[in-house]
Formats: C-alpha cells, sequence, structure tokens
C-alpha cells in the first residue's frame, strides 16, 4: 500500500495537525546571518509553514512527492517537521501514521464521500489545530450493502 503511504504522508504535510511547536533555545542559536536566537528565547516554529517551503509545488496536493522516484520528504527533510526533527523527533511517528493509512484504507473501502466546493472550503482556520473555514462539507454514501463486522 505505498500509494496509500504517500497519500498519509501527503496529508500530514499539506495539513499537519499541529501547526505551531513552542521550543526553548538551550543555547545561542544562529538562524540566519544577522540573528542569532538568544539562549532561553521561546521560540515557536510554524510547522505549518516549514511544510511548504523548498518542496515542488507545495501549494498542490500531491503524494507522488513522496515516491521512490521523487523522495521530497528525504530532500527537504528539513522543512517536513509535522513529527519534529533530530531529538525532537515524535516517537509515535510510524504508529500515527499507520492509523493513518489503516483509517484511509478502511474508509475508502467502506464508503464514497464527495467534498462539497464551498465558499471558504481552501482557506483554513485555528481552532485550536487547522480546519476548513467554512466546516468540511461532504456528502458520505455506502459502498457496500452492509459494513463488515471488525470486532470479531
Amino acid at each position: 500500500m505505498k500509494y496509500t503511504q504517500a497519500v498519509a504522508r501527503e496529508v500530514i504535510r499539506y495539513r499537519p495537525p499541529a501547526t505551531l511547536v513552542p521550543h526553548i533555545a538551550t543555547k545561542d542559536f544562529p538562524l540566519t546571518e544577522s540573528y542569532t536566537i538568544p539562549k532561553g528565547t521561546i521560540v515557536f516554529p510554524s510547522v505549518y509553514e516549514s511544510s511548504f517551503q523548498g518542496f515542488t509545488e507545495a501549494d498542490r496536493f500531491d503524494p507522488d512527492r513522496f515516491s521512490d522516484d521523487r523522495q521530497e520528504e528525504v530532500i527537504f527533510k528539513r522543512n517536513y517537521l509535522a513529527f519534529g526533527a533530530g531529538p525532537h523527533q515524535c516517537v509515535g511517528q510510524r504508529y500515527a501514521l499507520n492509523h493513518l493509512v489503516l483509517f484511509i484504507a478502511m474508509f475508502v473501502t467502506v464508503l464514497d464521500f464527495k467534498r462539497h466546493q464551498t465558499e471558504g472550503c481552501d482557506e483554513i482556520m485555528y481552532c485550536p489545530t487547522i480546519c476548513p473555514k467554512d466546516g468540511c462539507s461532504v456528502s458520505l454514501s455506502r459502498r457496500c450493502s452492509r459494513y463488515p463486522n471488525l470486532s470479531r
């Protein structure tokens, strides 16, 4: 299910659930040539904004950017920060992605869905994570006569 995994990774890149992750600088950190973040400063890096830097056509939903051929998550790993980086990388990253892949697979197996294009549907609002400004109007219908029994 490589493509489903790529879709899950692109969902996380395109609309990260945690948009700002606060850190405290443990030492002076040169951010640019002309500015150094002083030790003890609380910094709020934008995971959301970093997800749109470097990537090819970053404002377009494109799961193929995670393909073996393109590997943009490797090329632009400094900008793919939905799960953090380095010593601050989330230990539950694989667990979360596996759950998202499983959810996507089960969801599209049993349901057809259509996202209604309304005013504001592509704009985001913060509440405290991000969500579509229009509330995400979707129509759902069954793909099968009955849902599978998953509790066996």
